[in-house]
């Protein structure tokens, strides 16, 4: 795809904006939500605005070709499954191990299933239900003072503290208290690009669907296996809401999870980026981290 864009759904009285081509944009009339009382106490909004910005693709973003730097195939799909097994675990530490009362389970199998793990994997992982696994949540600095969340499951918390701070002192980074505050956390749906139909989605009708499905954003993107697809973000809790609701408009979820995403980024020098990429690489590679989560742009 020739580009991907990010659409903020802000709610104010502006016009909306259409993306008609790159670097392109034109009104469009806003979708009111409703009056809903705002929770913080301010007027009700008549309408949304459709921020726009376009920016390179995937392929050609300078941090997205060294942050995805992979390694051989086999390791690759072996990392992947390794990192699904741990989510598997964590969604039956909080919610048990029957998906049909654990949605987040449910929509993790989905994922497997989809990336095709060995059933084998799957069930072994479900088995583990009965392991003291701790969910920990560690924040770091990075290179060139970017923000890291470091989300993982181990029995040990003690070990594992010790593991992550040797790796980010190792590699340029360190333990430091308030990276989260460079994060929300929100509802990620994952979307083919291709409908229920077969037929292909563009992003102008992507848009149009993240505003009736009240999402927040939207970006074309690509996977780690390098496919293109939508993410869709929304707020934590409207995310199964959001999900329904774009499968109902004919769009084909390939995921559905709860993301920290960074509310401000980070530019960093060629040397720092690499570095920062080794970080997380070594990072990612300890067999208790779910996730590494940066804001570097």
């Amino acid at each position: 795809m020739a580009a991907w864009a990010v659409v903020s759904l802000s709610r104010t009285a502006a016009p909306c904006l259409r993306a008609l081509g790159p670097g392109i944009r034109a009104a469009l009339p806003c979708v009111s939500p409703g009056s809903q009382p705002d929770p913080r106490g301010r007027s009700p909004a008549r309408g949304r605005t459709l921020h726009l910005t376009m920016a390179a693709p995937a392929g050609h973003n300078k941090w997205s070709k060294v942050r995805h730097i992979k390694g051989p195939k086999d390791a690759e799909r072996s990392r992947i499954f390794s990192k699904l097994a741990l989510s598997i675990r964590l969604a039956v530490r909080e919610g048990g191990p029957n998906p049909d009362l654990n949605s987040n389970l449910a929509h993790i199998l989905e994922v497997c299933r989809n990336k095709q793990m060995p059933k084998s994997t799957i069930e072994a992982s479900l088995k583990m239900e009965k392991t003291k696994d701790i969910y920990l949540l560690y924040e770091g600095r990075g290179p060139g003072g970017s923000s890291l969340l470091i989300e993982a499951l181990s029995n040990s918390g003690s070990k594992c503290y010790s593991d992550i701070k040797h790796i980010l002192n190792k590699n340029g980074g360190m333990m430091a208290e308030g990276a989260r505050h460079s994060f929300d956390k929100k509802g990620v749906i994952v979307v083919g690009v291709e409908d229920r139909e077969k037929k292909e989605v563009n992003l102008e009708r992507a848009l149009e669907l993240a505003i009736e499905a009240g999402a927040e954003d939207v970006k074309e993107t690509e996977d780690e296996e390098e496919k293109n697809i939508f993410k869709f973000t929304c707020d934590a809790s409207s995310l199964h809401q959001v999900r329904k609701k774009l499968e109902s408009l004919g769009l084909c979820p390939v995921s559905c999870t709860l993301e920290f995403i960074p509310n401000t980024k980070v530019q960093l020098a060629n040397p720092d980026m690499e570095q920062a990429a080794h970080l997380i690489q070594a990072l990612s590679n300890h067999e208790d981290v779910i996730q590494v989560y940066d804001n570097i742009e």
